[in-house]
């Protein structure tokens, strides 16, 4: 009999359109903008932080996209900023004995691809080594990747995404056929997933070994620098201070043999988060990015939940005569308690999944603006989302709960 007292309440129309129904919505709408605002930034940061396949090993990976060099003992500030080349890579971080693996990788470069006699298209297109395979993980399709041998021999191998083997061949399966390369005869060794351009690491639509490449001969400023970044993948984030103590000691081995010239780091090797914000040579202030998110996340938080507790209140408030009648008829006061926590719990459920719907759907309508950027405006790929990198069950389970607390809070205060 209580549980049907409250069903025909709840779901009365009168509950949603008679008294209390507009505070009703509005406190459902609210609760459900909130979580969509808060989910659109946690997706947006998780997306570029997380663990998402194929940079499944951020989280314990240190990156070198950049780096300095300068005349020996000059201390005046004045250097030169650009990516390292081979040689480079080979010397300071190739050798490293603390880490699991080490890649050297070009930044995405346009390329032509074609058949002798058929299809073309301009992809982007990557110079790295075996190691690429094992930082990050890629799902193939056909084939299998290049090997240490290929790159020691130079031989022209290349990985292509799924979407450049449809465009050419129209089919996956194309281990063993061959494209050209600008004009450069190449033979396909695997077909990977495509990946999306959020995989910023990671992400092309050709893979080709740097032997077998331009990535070499392409060096300035006296064959330090060049096309070619460094992701170390260490065996444990605990071993990043090791990893880093060692980098610093090939470096000052490997300026022992230049002659009157000096690299340095600019405090990397990086974390995921730290290289996400930094800017070439501008060492980024990760406390203050995370303490800017922390205030946002916060505001977005806090000024809801205080709504929401006032509403809830201003509703039980128009409800006391109800509720005397009830206690009048023989009902307690938890069974009044558990009725009201039930409503609320029933509202809020309901704008979470509103919310979370929401923040879907904005997510993948604003793609363009939360994740476009100078460098993705240059490339061919898309700015695809997976279902890992959209779902957070934690960070939505945090802030539902923040709200509840805060309403059951209320509650409280007002039936005391």
């Amino acid at each position: 009999m209580k549980t049907n007292l409250f069903s025909k309440h709840f779901f009365s129309p009168l509950f949603w359109r008679g008294e209390g129904g507009e505070a009703t919505w509005i406190s459902v709408l609210g609760t459900a903008l909130s979580i969509c605002m808060i989910m659109v930034i946690v997706i947006t940061l998780r997306v570029r932080t997380a663990d998402c396949e194929p940079e499944v090993n951020r989280s314990r990976s240190l990156y070198v996209p950049n780096m300095s060099y300068r005349a020996k003992g000059d201390l005046s500030g004045s250097s030169a900023n650009s990516s390292m080349s081979v040689q480079t890579g080979r010397e300071c971080f190739k050798t490293l004995t603390t880490a699991e693996a080490v890649t050297l990788a070009s930044n995405p470069d346009k390329v032509r691809v074609s058949l002798p006699a058929g299809a073309k298209m301009t992809a982007d297109m990557v110079q790295t080594d075996e190691a690429f395979w094992q930082v990050f993980r890629f799902r193939f399709l056909d084939g299998k990747p290049f090997t240490a041998a290929d790159l020691s021999s130079g031989l022209p191998r290349a990985v292509i995404a799924a979407s450049v083997a449809r465009r050419l061949f129209g089919r996956t399966d194309v281990s063993g056929q061959h494209i050209e390369l600008n004009h450069v005869d190449f033979q396909v060794c695997g077909v990977v997933a495509d990946i999306s351009m959020l995989a910023t690491d990671a992400y092309a639509q050709v893979w080709i070994p740097y032997t077998a490449g331009d990535a070499e001969a392409n060096t300035w400023g006296y064959n330090l620098m060049g096309p070619m970044r460094a992701v170390i993948l260490a065996r444990s984030r605990a071993d990043f201070p090791a990893i880093r103590e060692e980098c610093e000691r090939m470096r000052q081995k490997y300026n022992d043999a230049q002659e009157g010239v000096e690299v340095f780091y600019r405090g990397q090797p990086d974390t995921q988060f730290t290289h996400l914000y930094r800017t070439w040579s501008q060492e980024p202030d990760v406390q203050g990015v995370v303490l800017r998110y922390v205030v946002v996340m916060l505001i977005l938080l806090i000024v809801p939940a205080i709504n929401l507790s006032s509403m809830t209140l201003s509703r039980m408030r128009k409800r006391m005569a109800e509720i005397g009648v009830r206690k009048a008829f023989g009902a307690t006061a938890n069974e009044l308690m558990r009725q009201v926590f039930l409503e609320n719990l029933l509202l809020t459920c309901l704008a979470g999944l509103l919310g979370l719907l929401l923040s879907y759907a904005a997510t993948f309508v604003l793609n363009g603006f939360l994740f476009g950027n100078s460098t993705n405006a240059y490339l061919s790929g898309e700015t695809s989302l997976t279902a890992g990198e959209l779902l957070s069950p934690w960070i939505f389970l945090a802030a539902f709960g923040f709200w509840r607390m805060n309403i059951v809070e209320a509650i409280n205060g007002k039936a005391h």
